[in-house]
């Protein structure tokens, strides 16, 4: 559990890191959410939900825009999503949403998001 915790913050700080300043500007023109999770499916099957019409339209209608979508090279079941959204979106989206996004092959329980912003 430690562990996780460990590669999750490390995640976080350079997804961070790469969101924050590594981008040319002008490229994000907001906050962006960064999403960490582990999935019970192959990433390719998780990911086709992922970039349904149906989830396109759950992001289109509260405003948010998915910037990068990947899994770890240590361990392909966890993910990491970083979309452009206000502060508090994405969480709101998965309270919600929460039986779809479970079918998915989402675990919802090992979801951790944080939200980011440059000046």
């Amino acid at each position: 559990m430690q562990l996780s915790k460990i590669v999750c913050a490390a995640a976080f700080s350079a997804i961070g890191l790469l969101v924050g300043s590594q981008l040319p500007r002008g490229i994000l023109s907001g906050p962006v959410s960064i999403t960490t999770f582990k999935i019970k499916v192959p990433f390719d099957q998780w990911s086709k939900e992922f970039d349904s019409n149906e989830t396109r339209k759950i992001h289109k209608v509260n405003n948010i825009k998915p910037i990068f979508r990947g899994f770890s090279n240590i361990n392909p079941n966890q993910v990491v999503v970083i979309h452009q959204s206000k502060p508090g979106v994405v969480k709101r989206i998965f309270s919600e949403n929460k039986v779809i996004i479970e079918s998915s092959g989402h675990i919802m329980k090992t979801t951790s998001t944080s939200n980011w912003k440059s000046n």
